[in-house]
């Protein structure tokens, strides 16, 4: 499988060109949670305008409107929706989205997550799209597809925050993007990292040099025991097993823009973002 996860980050000019090779996998869904946004304003600004809907989570719509330092600025960065219980939503912040035209829902239910609320919208949009695709064509159910076409099917997801702030929050976040691999490519974008969970299989993983690395591991979060064959690191390994309380991957270095990993189960694979110094 080929990934490039750092290609939602790209100016919107080539990730333009890139959408429009491959339709179905340019298309994704921004969700930012209530965590502050500290990446480079330029990825921010790029990663936005690259979305196909843009989705606050409870108090991330807080932070989007607080980033945002004056009205003309704050209207140009007007999310689709605004969802999740509303425990950290502040009240000014609701009413000047709502009184913008921005879908801002309510939803009371304490058994997910606010992340995992936007997530549920996310495969609203799924269903909207599969509905869509199939008129005039022969419908095709979800039950028949191989794991490979359902991903190429979803809406990929990318996540802004998630990781460096609490770590019990941190381990949630990772336990969400492990939910999704399942059924779409999710990408975990926090101020210095950039995460996705690689399922078993063989990966092609094309890197931005000029945004991300060189510092890179491969994490066996969710696994007991991983084996790994990689390619294009400083350090490369061959049927290396990996687990905690073993030996894990950290503070390896990318050589250039292309990895291949091949995992036998689960893993974190992560990259660091370049600083603007």
């Amino acid at each position: 499988m080929k990934l490039h996860p750092s290609k939602c980050l790209e100016s919107p000019e080539v990730y333009g060109e890139y959408a429009s090779n491959a339709p179905n996998q340019g298309r994704f869904a921004l969700i930012i949670l209530n965590q502050p946004i500290l990446i480079q304003r330029h990825l921010f600004e790029n990663v936005w305008r690259n979305a196909t809907y843009r989705i606050c989570a409870d108090g991330g719509a807080n932070r989007l409107h607080d980033l945002m330092k004056t009205e003309e600025e704050r209207a140009k960065f007007l999310p689709d929706f605004v969802r999740g219980d509303f425990d950290s939503l502040r009240d000014d912040v609701h009413d000047y989205y709502a009184s913008k035209g921005v879908a801002v829902e309510k939803i009371g239910e304490q058994y997910s997550t606010d992340f995992m609320k936007c997530v549920e919208l996310v495969r609203e949009r799924d269903s909207i799209q599969s509905s869509t695709a199939a008129q005039g064509t022969q419908d095709t159910t979800t039950a028949t597809l191989s794991h490979e076409q359902l991903l190429s099917q979803n809406l990929n997801v990318v996540v802004l925050g998630g990781s460096g702030g609490r770590f019990d929050q941190s381990m949630s976040s990772i336990h969400h993007l492990y939910i999704l691999s399942r059924e779409r490519h999710a990408t975990l974008v926090s101020d210095e990292s950039i995460i996705v969970v690689l399922g078993a299989g063989t990966y092609e993983i094309t890197c931005n040099l000029e945004i991300e690395g060189p510092t890179c591991g491969i994490i066996p979060v969710g696994s007991s025991v991983a084996h790994l064959t990689t390619t294009g690191l400083r350090w490369d390994v061959e049927n290396w097993e990996t687990s905690f309380g073993t030996q894990i991957s950290t503070s390896n270095a990318l050589t250039g823009p292309n990895v291949t990993i091949h995992t036998d189960a689960p893993v974190v694979w992560t990259t660091e973002l370049r600083s603007s110094n």
